[in-house]
């Protein structure tokens, strides 16, 4: 006997296109599962939600919710518009978003940072919030901006949203141009990050020497149709949909009545491309050297490979270094090398001779040791205690 399942979640965007493969890719494990795609009109039909044993939607708007409420059909809602949901629900983690971004900002020296988002929908707000009260808590500066009442969106834009529609273009010219510079701008998501721009590129503001700028979703092509290309936070879609086939799946074995279920999806990582290549420091060439050292960590780059690609002497460049980072060249290279080590033991089952050479050691060797040094324990301890934290979670 096939169980059918309905499916609404809008294709137009990487997004949801990763997220249903995510439930495809779970569903190939249920050889009995039928699919329908569904649109937003047949999600408030109640003969058109009696055809089906189990939905996985994006829940947009009361009239949705009341009709699937009325359904009675068990529903996984992949958006989560609201906080006490009467579905089980898969929603990203609005909190983590933003505090990977402000990290990421920290990590590039920012003092002064914003946020640029929506008026209107929840997951907008929700990561404006989490990312302010993260920079102010870190001692730093931060700017807001959602746009005028005449600007609110329902959250249904966002089924099929426009990226040439800035329905607050004046308004957020004003805001950009009253910004102080530099400064780094987190966006809601990429669709606001790719609106900013085209705004900023309008209006004369240089990204990313004036305006580094961070989005939401890692939407690719989104991205690369921006100049320069965008940076952004990879939320892992695929898995938020393998998981919402797997919460359906134990929804349906579940007694009627049984209380909903909320979970937040943990975003992935930063994607950094060009919008973000850039520290505001005041010796301008500083900025290079920190982009070329983060560029070409996998190379085994040294200290001395950094001085010449400035082409200035050994003496000013770690002068500069000492000034305005407090350390070395090569105490900074061999930083960052392990920051990058440690997002691949946390994001990849890659052994630890390969992370080695993917973060520019010579040896799996020497890796262990600065790693040990630096965090007390070795790579291999250090993951599993990631993710058994992880797990906690």
């Amino acid at each position: 006997m096939s169980v059918h399942i309905g499916i609404q979640i809008e294709r137009s965007r990487a997004h949801g296109r990763a997220l249903l493969a995510g439930v495809a890719e779970y569903a190939l494990g249920k050889p009995d599962w039928r699919f329908d795609l569904i649109g937003p009109d047949e999600l408030a039909d109640p003969r058109a939600l009696a055809q089906f044993d189990g939905l996985i939607v994006r829940v947009m708007d009361d009239a949705t919710a009341r009709a699937l409420g009325d359904s009675g059909r068990p529903v996984i809602d992949t958006y989560g518009r609201i906080d006490r949901s009467p579905f089980d629900t898969i929603r990203l983690d609005d909190a983590a978003i933003a505090r990977m971004a402000a990290e990421c900002f920290a990590a590039h020296h920012f003092e002064k940072c914003a946020f640029c988002g929506f008026r209107g929908p929840r997951f907008s707000s929700a990561r404006g919030e989490a990312f302010v009260a993260e920079v102010r808590a870190s001692g730093r500066t931060c700017y807001t901006y959602e746009g005028e009442e005449s600007s609110r969106l329902d959250d249904t834009f966002f089924r099929d949203e426009r990226t040439d529609y800035i329905p607050d273009a004046s308004a957020l010219r004003r805001w950009i141009k009253s910004l102080p510079k530099p400064i780094a701008v987190f966006c809601c998501n990429d669709i606001r990050a790719f609106q900013f721009m085209k705004v900023c590129e309008a209006s004369g503001v240089s990204v990313p020497s004036e305006v580094a700028v961070l989005g939401v979703d890692d939407d690719i092509v989104l991205g690369m149709f921006t100049r320069p290309p965008l940076s952004s936070i990879n939320t892992d879609p695929f898995s938020l949909g393998r998981r919402a086939g797997e919460m359906l799946a134990e929804r349906m074995g579940m007694p009627p009545g049984a209380a909903p279920r909320i979970e937040l999806h943990a975003p992935r990582r930063v994607v950094e491309r060009a919008s973000t290549a850039t520290y505001p420091f005041r010796t301008p060439w500083l900025s290079d050297a920190m982009v070329f050292i983060t560029r070409n960590l996998s190379i085994g780059i040294n200290a001395n490979d950094v001085i010449a690609k400035l082409g200035y002497s050994h003496t000013a460049v770690n002068n500069a270094f000492r000034a305005e980072l407090g350390t070395s060249v090569h105490a900074e290279i061999m930083k960052q090398r392990l920051a990058l080590a440690c997002r691949l033991l946390k994001e990849t089952d890659h052994s630890a001779a390969k992370i080695a050479a993917e973060s520019g050691f010579l040896t799996p060797q020497y890796f262990s040791r600065a790693f040990s040094a630096a965090f007390g324990t070795t790579p291999d301890n250090w993951r599993r205690t990631q993710t058994a934290t992880k797990r906690k979670a």
